[in-house]
């Protein structure tokens, strides 16, 4: 059984749409049969969901939630990545596919180390995207 990716944009941004990217993205970091929802959130869900589930007060530029074994969800703040993109001198869509990337590898279970963003790279040169 093929896993889903599904985008929900709950911000004002309407440009937020790279399905066929992104599903790119899903399938080459966490495999075909991984079920992922993709959402766009603003900064006051996005502090809430930080405050609530990891007891931080910040507003973060993602965040990933693993549901099942195969199921999980990635909320992404645009507002915080283009300002990010801004400062690294990117496209605010460059950031959001390495966010996406980012949360993904948490999906799979990696955390904050030397390998994940070896992961990150490799995968950021496959889809020809900035290095972070």
């Amino acid at each position: 059984m093929n896993g889903s990716l599904s985008i929900t944009n709950l911000t004002r941004n309407k440009k937020l749409s790279q399905s066929a990217l992104f599903t790119r993205i899903k399938n080459k970091t966490v495999g075909k049969r991984f079920s992922v929802c993709l959402i766009f959130a603003g900064k006051a869900r996005m502090r809430a969901l930080n405050r609530v589930y990891r007891k931080k007060s910040y507003v973060p530029n993602v965040l990933a939630f693993r549901l099942a074994e195969s199921d999980g969800e990635v909320f992404i703040c645009p507002e915080i990545a283009a300002r990010e993109a801004r400062r690294e001198g990117v496209l605010p869509s460059a950031r959001i596919s390495y966010l996406f990337i980012h949360g993904l590898l948490h999906l799979k279970g990696e955390t904050h180390s030397a390998t994940m963003t070896q992961s990150e790279r490799r995968l950021c040169k496959f889809f020809r995207l900035p290095e972070p």
